[in-house]
């Protein structure tokens, strides 16, 4: 994937993986077919790093961390609750760690994604499901 200007191998701030990963996000149709997006969501439990909506109108959220795999999927699944999709974003330089406990990936249905200069790549699709305070989903 070329014309990633801006990208870094290895992030100091959360916040610079988001905005590159925002800024490849709908440049991926294969991958996520995004039609609208707001950053920093804030709800009841938390906040959302990424929060888009697909052309299906199903919402996505993303969760994204430097180092701390775990509580990004803590989040991730918590995020479950009002969103169809939920993922984790971690920088590819975290890609081992993170992939030795892919099991826990798998039993919250919460998907992973890798992002840095090679790209993005999604590790684990994560399984839909209907949102347990769909209120957002009507917006």
């Amino acid at each position: 994937m070329g014309g990633m200007m801006g990208m870094k191998a290895m992030y100091e701030l959360e916040s610079d993986l988001v905005k590159d990963f925002q800024a490849v996000i709908s440049g991926v149709p294969d991958t996520f077919t995004i039609i609208a997006m707001a950053s920093e969501f804030n709800y009841v439990e938390g906040k959302v790093d990424l929060i888009a909506k697909d052309s299906n109108g199903d919402l996505v959220a993303f969760e994204a961390k430097l180092f701390r795999w775990r509580n990004a999927l803590n989040q991730a699944y918590r995020n479950s609750s009002f969103a169809h999709y939920s993922y984790v974003v971690l920088p590819e330089t975290t890609l081992e760690n993170a992939v030795s406990h892919i099991g826990e990936f798998h039993r919250r249905g919460v998907g992973l994604c890798f992002f840095g200069l090679s790209g993005l790549r999604v590790e684990i699709p994560a399984t839909r499901r209907d949102p347990i305070q769909p209120w957002l989903t009507n917006i």
